[in-house]
Order: structure tokens, then C-alpha cells, then sequence
């Protein structure tokens, strides 16, 4: 019977040889090793009971991580350059991935991923009649190594919207036909086989067939909802993702030692901003931030 070849069953940590339904999580969210590993990106939506853990073999072929800062310009009578007044942090993420099916088994554990993905871009509804019963908006964990995670319980998938989804077939690599024969007897083909073995014989009955492209390739477009604070403590100058994500956002660094801890009363910017100045304001309120918390 067809199998994974043995680099795509290594990529799985071990945990498939072959063509299986997809596991479907049960009260936790945790990534397995091979999405924290790197070798595979793992996608769970989390806004339907008993999610599914999707995955594909990361032949990653584009990550752009994009960070976006708003700020609200205010021009002051007599001044050259405006004020530049913070309003908020954005953080968009693009993945691009190459899904190759090198035969029945892997053809099939890809197009049952890629169902189940596309599927799930769909909200949750209350009533299963009513269209305007909707209970949750589609929101997904998503998880490729330290890259794409969040620093939250101990580095679960990155919480998200999926925004976009782009899906090509490379047609020049040809398809797989899969076309179930003699299934149940001795004399069963291949694809009898693997649809068998996975218990999907009644998904394909014996006198249907379907083509899976060689090679897919897809684009997905995140969109970030941070699930933790954000900013730094003006008072000791520690990041505020804290004992929650103290690794943001790549799970490494954002540490500060004691040794580099701001003293008490340390001014943290110039004081010899000239006055009226935008720096001279920044300065008069750490100070009365930094006397306050004295007086604590």
C-alpha cells in the first residue's frame, strides 16, 4: 500500500506514514512537535467546538511579517513639524507555501487538509437554518516554529484572522488521478488501498474518481489579534507581555537584567528639551509619573 516517503514521515515528528483523517482537538490548543519544530505549519480554528489540527509540510516559500504604526499628526500654529500622537499597532503576516503531492497517499492527506482549511474560513452559526445567526467570527491558531507563535502558554499557535486565501494549481506538474477499484477484495488497486486503510471508502466510492493537482500552492494573509499586553512600564521599563509573553514575538529576548534596571527617580529623557517643545511635555509627565510612584 502506498505511503509517505520516509522524509514526509519524518517531517510529521513520526506521528503518520500514510494517508489518515486529521486529529481534532479535545480542551487544549498546544501546537505538536513538528509545528513547534519548524517542519510543519499547523493551523487550528478555534472558533468551532473540537477544531482540527490542520497541517502541511512547510515547503515555505515567502513569510513576510509586517508591523504598521498609526499616529495622528496635530500642526500647531508656528511650528514646522507636527505633533505625532500614537493611536495604535497593527501586524499583518503573509505565508506562502508549496503543497507537492508526491503520490496517492500524501495527495490525499493534502487535499483533506486543504478542505478542511478552506472550510473553516466560514463562521459558526447558532441555527443551521438561519444565516444571520452568526456566533463566532473565524479565528485560528496558527504555528511555524518560533516565527509565527504566540509567547502566550507556553508558545501556543499565534491567535489570527485568515483575511485572504490564495490557492493555485500548477497545472505544467500534472495530476494525480485517484480512482477506487476492487475496493474490500484482494484485487484492490491503490487507491482502494489507501481510502481503506484510512476508513474513507464510503468519501470515494468505488465508480468515482478525482483529480489532485501535483503541485498546489497557496497564500494566506493573517491578521494579528494579540492576546496579551503590549508597551512598555514607564515606571521600570519592562515589557508588558510580562509572566504571559515575555519573548515577544519570536520567543527570544525583550529580557532585561536587574543589573540594567532604571534606578529610582531616573529620568528617562532629556530634561533640556526646549520649552513648549513636544520632548518637553514627554518629559514633564515621566516626571510626574516617576514622583508619583516614589510617593507609592
Amino acid at each position: 500500500m502506498p505511503k509517505f516517503f520516509q522524509s514526509e514521515t519524518a517531517a510529521y515528528g513520526g506521528d503518520k506514514n500514510g494517508f489518515q483523517n486529521i486529529k481534532f482537538k479535545q480542551g487544549d490548543l498546544h501546537n505538536s512537535p513538528a509545528a513547534e519544530a519548524g517542519s510543519v505549519l499547523e493551523i487550528i480554528p478555534v472558533h468551532y467546538p473540537n477544531p482540527p489540527v490542520i497541517q502541511f509540510i512547510a515547503y515555505i516559500t515567502n513569510l513576510d511579517d509586517r508591523y504598521s504604526v498609526k499616529y495622528t499628526a496635530e500642526q500647531p500654529y508656528g511650528r514646522t513639524n507636527p505633533y505625532h500622537i500614537w493611536g495604535g499597532n497593527d501586524r499583518s503576516i503573509s505565508i506562502g507555501l508549496d503543497i507537492p503531492s508526491s503520490g496517492i497517499s500524501t495527495g490525499l492527506d493534502n487535499l483533506n487538509n486543504l478542505s478542511w482549511l478552506l472550510s473553516s474560513l466560514y463562521p459558526a452559526y447558532k441555527d443551521s437554518t438561519t444565516a444571520t445567526s452568526v456566533a463566532a467570527t473565524p479565528l485560528f491558531r496558527v504555528r511555524y516554529a518560533n516565527l509565527v507563535v504566540s509567547s502566550t502558554n507556553g508558545g501556543q499557535g499565534l491567535l489570527c484572522t485568515i483575511s485572504s486565501v490564495n490557492l493555485s494549481h500548477a497545472l505544467d506538474e500534472g495530476f494525480l488521478q485517484v480512482n477506487p477499484k476492487n475496493v474490500g477484495s484482494s484485487f484492490a488497486n491503490a487507491a482502494a488501498q489507501v481510502l481503506s486503510a484510512a476508513k474513507f471508502e464510503n468519501a470515494l466510492p468505488e465508480g468515482n474518481s478525482i483529480l489532485i493537482p501535483k503541485l498546489m500552492k497557496i497564500n494566506l494573509d493573517l491578521s494579528v489579534v494579540h492576546d496579551h499586553a503590549l508597551g512598555w512600564d514607564v515606571h521600570t521599563g519592562d515589557f508588558r507581555g510580562g509572566v504571559a509573553a515575555p519573548s515577544f514575538p519570536h520567543n527570544f529576548g525583550t529580557t532585561r537584567h536587574a543589573s540594567d534596571a532604571p534606578q529610582s527617580g531616573q529620568a528617562l529623557f532629556d530634561s533640556a528639551s526646549p520649552p513648549n517643545s513636544p520632548a518637553a511635555a514627554v518629559v514633564a509627565t515621566a516626571a510626574a509619573v516617576t514622583t508619583e510612584s516614589v510617593k507609592k
